[in-house]
């Protein structure tokens, strides 16, 4: 399938790798462009039936991807979304999407873990803080947000410790564009308090090792944080 511009992604591995303290990397123009627009198009209306993350700590909105008991995201097609985003899904779960990741930023072998559809409007922010629940777990935030300008927070940032006031990057252009974290002690991140009546769009990806004996990586390691974001 040719829907991510895997030379893009690629251009980003050594600057990914490289980094000392928290491997990240910026990608812009990471879906291929007709198919971006589609999925931009058909993403999903916001309604009473997302559901709403609202505490000290953040105010936001989440649907998800449907998901059998054991935690396992769901291969089969979900008929809340359009035919785009489940032809997205299917690729996101696929060997060459995995394999590509793992040759993007050296991680052991991965298996998509959470798929969620996030939205954030006026007065949505996440303070920040860290994860920290294993050295194998891969976030991907992929932003769908047409129009953004410089300066406007919406963009997940990376923080020098739980500290906005200690932003080390943000970024402004949310169109068709990713931001690839490894977790870790040191991936702190967050989320500016929009003041714009505006709506930002985005999905995160999660991927992670898994095991039919011993099931997902992290479970093992610390496992006292939340690992969905915005």
């Amino acid at each position: 399938m040719n829907l991510v511009n895997w030379q893009n992604v690629f251009d980003q591995s050594e600057k990914f790798k490289s980094n000392p303290s928290t491997k990240w990397a910026f990608i812009e123009g990471f879906l291929n462009d007709d198919f971006y627009n589609k999925l931009q198009k058909s993403f999903p209306k916001f309604d009473s039936s997302w559901d709403i993350e609202d505490s000290y700590d953040k105010l936001a909105y989440r649907k998800y991807w449907k998901m059998k008991e054991n935690r396992i995201i769901s291969k089969e097609k979900d008929e809340r979304y359009s035919e785009d985003w489940n032809q997205f899904m299917e690729y996101a779960w696929s060997k060459e999407f995995c394999e590509k990741i793992v040759e993007f930023s050296g991680v052991k072998p991965t298996n998509l873990k959470n798929f969620v559809f996030m939205t954030l409007k006026k007065n949505g922010f996440q303070l920040p803080h860290t994860h920290n629940v294993s050295d194998q777990t891969l976030m991907i935030f992929l932003y769908l947000s047409k129009g953004w300008k410089q300066g406007d927070p919406g963009g997940t940032y990376l923080s020098d410790g739980n500290d906005e006031s200690k932003i080390l990057f943000e970024p402004y252009n949310l169109e068709n564009s990713a931001l690839i974290v490894l977790d870790g002690p040191n991936a702190a991140h967050g989320v500016r308090q929009i003041t714009n009546d505006v709506e930002r769009k985005a999905i995160q990806l999660t991927y992670e090792p898994f095991s039919t004996k011993s099931g997902w990586y992290s479970d093992s390691q610390n496992t006292s944080s939340e690992l969905l974001d915005l």
